[in-house]
């Protein structure tokens, strides 16, 4: 049995706005600003949620809480699918040494659906960026194959030292801002982020059409620079959606100017579209990298700007990398897409391409 699946709801918080339908009007009318976050003697920019509480905990129920509301009411057996890179590491910085780690993130993943009055099934995703994609593809494949009806996907990165100590050590980080395929980009800049999508069997304005992960084993930090392995994985996702590369009509990218993984997206892009390029877009500069939760901010995030027929610039993109000889998106748009497909590229060598189509 193999039945469609279509996003009914999603939800948001993050630095843009506290719904997803304000994130979208904030990306068109260009609001890209970050704050800061300091680590030791250095600073990086930041985007963090609009929240003043500083207990770890009490912020991220918080967070939850807020989510759950844009949400509405739901069975309170509906499964739970959650995505995440840190859980709940900001917490266990907080409270100092000694303290006992509990076993992998089970005990978060339990408080997360207790804030949202669910008590079902609880599954819990974490392998970097594409946490929220694969998190998605498990409860899809599921409601597809008529074993659940619905499911919740929640993708939570919340604040912590060690995520950023991480990425800074390894110099991952830009000191200024994200400038997706710009010649002058220099690495990540990150961000928090809640999101959620509701997943059903029952018809929506969006369809899931085609889903596929896959796995570059080129490098820990970084995909082939030629950009195989992520076409090979986009190619997948059209031949399941069974379309053509000419019927997808914007890209929402990973890129969010890192040097390397930027490059190595367009060499892919060039394989898959070559010379009919659909519209390109990052939302990146706007959010920040929000790693585990970004699947499902960015998916949030578009289908508002879609839904709109609004769809923003990408910011911090002014000058031409000839080696990517590729641009995103610097000027609005009103036109109004039918396909598009999103694409993930995680940390130690995670790929997804997620293609969605309107529904009726």
């Amino acid at each position: 049995m193999t039945r469609p699946v279509f996003i009914n709801k999603t939800a948001l918080l993050c630095a843009r706005g506290n719904a997803p339908a304000a994130v979208a009007s904030a990306l068109w009318n260009a609001e890209f600003g970050s704050g800061q976050r300091k680590l030791g003697e250095r600073a990086f920019p930041y985007f963090a949620l609009p929240l003043d509480e500083t207990n770890w905990m009490l912020r991220a129920e918080q967070a939850i809480r807020q989510l759950a509301g844009q949400l509405g009411q739901f069975s309170p057996e509906t499964p739970l699918f959650i995505a995440s890179s840190s859980f709940q590491i900001g917490h266990f910085e907080q409270l100092g040494v000694p303290f006992e780690l509990p076993v992998a993130a089970a005990s978060f993943s339990r408080q997360i659906a207790e804030w949202m009055g669910l008590n079902g099934a609880i599954s819990s995703f974490s392998n970097a960026c594409t946490s929220g994609f694969s998190a998605l593809d498990a409860a899809r494949s599921l409601i597809a194959a008529g074993l659940i009806d619905d499911a919740i996907i929640l993708g939570v990165e919340l604040a912590n030292d060690s995520t950023l100590a991480g990425f800074a050590a390894m110099e991952l980080l830009s000191r200024t801002a994200g400038r997706p395929f710009d010649a002058r980009r220099d690495g990540l800049v990150l961000g928090e982020a809640v999101a959620a999508v509701y997943l059903s069997a029952k018809p929506a304005n969006w369809r899931i059409a085609g889903l596929r992960t896959g796995l570059d084993g080129f490098s820990t930090t970084g995909p082939n620079p030629d950009g195989s392995r992520i076409a090979d994985v986009a190619v997948d996702c059209l031949n399941e959606a069974n379309l053509r590369a000419a019927d997808i009509e914007l890209i929402k990218l990973q890129a969010a100017g890192s040097p390397g993984t930027d490059l190595a997206e367009a060499n892919a892009l060039r394989t898959v579209f070559g010379q009919h390029m659909p519209l390109l877009l990052s939302l990146k500069p706007g959010l920040g990298h929000t790693l585990g939760a970004s699947g499902m901010a960015e998916l949030a995030a578009l289908l508002a700007c879609l839904d709109a027929d609004k769809i923003p610039a990408t910011a911090g993109f002014s000058k031409v990398d000839p080696e990517i000889a590729l641009f995103p998106m610097v000027e609005r748009s009103t036109e109004h897409i039918e396909r598009a497909l999103l694409n993930l590229i995680g940390f130690g060598g995670g790929l997804a391409s997620l293609i969605v189509e309107r529904h009726g």
